[in-house]
């Protein structure tokens, strides 16, 4: 019996009729099982422990209480939330949830409202909510970052300019004075929009961090997927709604445009590393080298995702 096999009939699927849905660190598979559709996730040894993704699915069962609108979790077969094969991979499903994802073109004002408020609603939850036993880890214990003199050993430049960057990563990801647990990961590739109402999905990346570095995610992803305008126009377009909408829930973090600002910086240079550790050598195509390069030239030159001065025509 293959372990995608196993794990398939833990929760109830038939192996032959999982459909790959692709992803960058885990197996993610649709199904169709005894809670009606779903997505399963197949993490290998070493990605997440069982008991890191116990602390996902908590909060996440804590949230779906609460109103909030994420994936839910669905329980095994055994109603068990997480399961582990013997090889240590360790399986967890979720309610698929209706919509879809989206693009620039996509995004009104209104629904980028809605996206910052979605944002709010997390934060605010993550800033009262205290888990009963597991709690996830500071993103700090699981960036790249701190593997870049390995994984990119060809430019020393940018490994210097990622030491330079650290001081601000260690507090930008670490469980501080204006930390929580926070989502760390709510682009537009993590949610989906249905009727105009969005959901949260891929809690994979929660931890506890600065609500500064939570917030600079989606603004980071936003920018720079509008690739037809300047990371100006592209901020100018979607900041003012989004930070509409999450003021509604959570205040400004600490820091305000200094600190996202540092956050943009701290991602662009981590993807760098992200890269290089995840993707095989056959893995490369033109569009990631291409962008790879891109991103190492801009942190070793301290070139800024959104310059801080912009920044602050909405955070003080």
């Amino acid at each position: 019996m293959s372990d995608l096999t196993a794990a398939a009939r833990l929760f109830g699927a038939d192996p032959e009729a999982l459909t790959g849905l692709g992803a960058f660190e885990r197996d993610v598979y649709r199904f169709d099982g005894p809670h009606g559709p779903a997505v399963l996730k197949v993490m290998p040894q070493g990605h997440r422990s069982a008991s890191q993704v116990r602390g996902e699915v908590d909060w996440l069962l804590a949230l779906v209480e609460a109103g909030v609108p994420v994936a839910r979790p669905v329980p095994s077969q055994a109603g068990r939330w997480v399961e582990e094969l013997d090889d240590g991979t360790v399986l967890v499903a979720f309610a698929a949830a209706p919509g879809s994802l989206t693009r620039p073109t996509d995004w009104s004002a209104a629904r980028v409202t809605a996206w910052g408020e979605l944002l709010g609603r997390l934060q605010a939850h993550g800033r009262a909510w205290r888990p009963a036993e597991v709690r996830r880890r500071p993103l700090l214990e699981h960036t790249y970052l701190t593997r870049a003199a390995e994984l990119v050993p060809d430019d020393p430049g940018f490994v210097a300019a990622v030491a330079e960057l650290m001081p601000a990563a260690e507090a930008l990801l670490g469980d501080g004075p204006d930390a929580g647990l926070v989502h760390a990961d709510l682009h537009h590739g993590n949610l989906l929009l249905h009727e105009e109402h969005w959901t949260a999905i891929d809690f994979d990346d929660c931890g506890y961090g600065a609500f500064a570095f939570d917030l600079a995610m989606p603004i980071y992803y936003a920018v720079r997927a509008q690739r037809d305008l300047p990371a100006e126009q592209a901020a100018e377009r979607f900041v003012p709604p989004f930070l509409q909408g999450f003021r509604r829930h959570a205040p400004d973090p600490a820091g305000g445009a200094e600190a996202v600002a540092r956050a943009l910086m701290v991602r662009q240079a981590e993807l760098v590393v992200a890269l290089r550790a995840k993707l095989p050598p056959g893995g490369w195509d033109d569009r990631l080298r291409d962008l790879e390069r891109e991103l190492r030239e801009n942190t070793r030159l301290a070139r800024p995702v959104v310059e801080e001065g912009v920044l602050r025509r909405w955070l003080a």
